[in-house]
């Protein structure tokens, strides 16, 4: 849970006793300069904790390697076993949402939203086993003292099996759990074959252990929500979601919470929407996926999401370009690989992707527009960008030397 995280990060975490109300939270943040600073705060008289993972920095400090190696070992990891329990460690308390911390953080939102809940789910007809679950981030709407309105994306997990229980005339059963591991919510947030979150988050914690509850398995957390995703739908939103723009209102399926099940003391878990955590959160699980989408075609070293692009939109592939074309063929696998990215500068090996200097000066020494421009149009793109419309038009730079002049393009130490 989340306070594994805490003892790991000691001192680094800044503990705040002034009581802040729940719509308050955002503005003290931003005033107090903590947007990179993991954090407890006293909202309404319950601790809620933010910003466990809010660089790239500190996602490498939970796994223990360099920056640089992020992407490669997101890449190349496999993986592992979990261990199952039946000693369910959290008391049951009768279902008041209302009495949880939930937060508004901007004025035109729609309502209080739970940001870090991890939806648990699974096929109603599937075993209770460990590869038979998905768990993945929704954003949740407080409706009432028992009810919420979740926000389901078309055609991911969660929402194929709503709909394939609504069409069999069932509610789907699913577990919330809020305040786990900041190493489980990124597991959550990647984007992986079904029923593989587990064993991912386990691969990345060094071990994993789940305990049985009903019908579910669910991590280690602070708050554990029972309830069904019904077919009753409400207005969900506004809400702002990674751009800083506001998502727009939908009608959106219902959950119902039945039982209520907290840790004593607990600490809530809260990530503000347009963050740098929800950056992280959103956009590093693409690289490895890109890189391996990369690696297909040529020699790849390593791939950054742009913060400038809210981690989501723009990519930096680096390579070691071999034969001429290479640059290109990265670019194509990369925007193939990502559905939402929008472009991709390929460089060499010699140019710092973390430095979007070194990347410009790539741009300005080694691409040239009409040879080195990739434009493709009427490609499926990000519904969370305002530019686009039903298609959105892709883009790609070439930035890597020429291999018939590489003596033009040395540079000095």
């Amino acid at each position: 849970m989340i306070r594994e995280a805490l003892k790991f990060l000691g001192d680094k975490v800044k503990v705040f006793d002034e009581e802040l109300k729940h719509d308050e939270v955002v503005e003290f943040i931003r005033e107090n300069k903590l947007e990179k600073t993991p954090v407890i705060l006293n909202v309404e008289g319950n601790r809620v904790a933010k910003n466990f993972i809010c660089t790239r920095e500190s996602l490498c400090e939970y796994l223990g390697i360099k920056r640089e190696e992020l992407c490669r070992y997101l890449a190349n990891l496999n993986g592992c076993r979990v261990e199952i329990s039946n000693g369910f460690p959290l008391r049951e308390v009768e279902v008041n949402l209302r009495e949880l911390p939930i937060l508004k953080y901007y004025p035109k939102d729609g309502g209080r939203y739970i940001t870090a809940g991890v939806v648990i789910a699974k096929d109603v007809e599937a075993d209770v086993k460990a590869n038979s679950f998905n768990a993945s981030i929704h954003r949740m709407m407080l409706l009432s003292k028992d009810k919420l309105v979740a926000r389901l994306v078309e055609p991911r997990h969660t929402y194929l099996l709503w709909r394939k229980a609504v069409e069999n005339g069932r509610d789907l059963p699913v577990a919330i759990v809020i305040g786990v591991h900041p190493l489980f919510l990124f597991a959550s947030a990647t984007r992986l074959p079904f029923g593989k979150e587990f064993e991912y988050a386990s691969a990345l914690m060094g071990g994993l252990k789940l305990y049985r509850i009903d019908n579910f398995l669910i991590p280690s957390a602070e708050i554990v929500l029972l309830g069904r995703i019904t077919n009753k739908l409400e207005d969900e939103g506004p809400f702002v979601d990674i751009t800083g723009t506001y998502d727009k209102v939908r009608k959106q399926p219902v959950i119902e919470i039945d039982r209520m099940f907290l840790a004593e003391d607990f600490i809530y878990y809260s990530i503000t929407p347009a963050s740098y955590e929800h950056m992280i959160l959103m956009g590093i699980p693409y690289e490895p996926v890109i890189y391996k989408a990369v690696s297909n075609v040529c020699k790849v070293k390593n791939v950054v999401m742009t913060t400038g692009s809210r981690c989501y939109f723009h990519a930096i592939v680096q390579i070691e370009k071999i034969t001429e074309g290479d640059g290109k063929n990265a670019i194509i696998a990369a925007l193939s690989a990502n559905p939402s990215l929008k472009s991709v500068i390929v460089v060499d090996e010699d140019i710092d992707i973390y430095s979007y200097e070194d990347v410009e000066y790539a741009i300005a020494t080694r691409f040239q527009a009409d040879r080195d421009f990739v434009v493709i149009k009427g490609a499926r793109g990000s519904s969370l960008d305002p530019s686009a419309e039903e298609t959105t038009a892709k883009w790609g730079i070439d930035a890597t030397k020429y291999l018939s002049r590489k003596k033009d393009f040395e540079r000095v130490a």
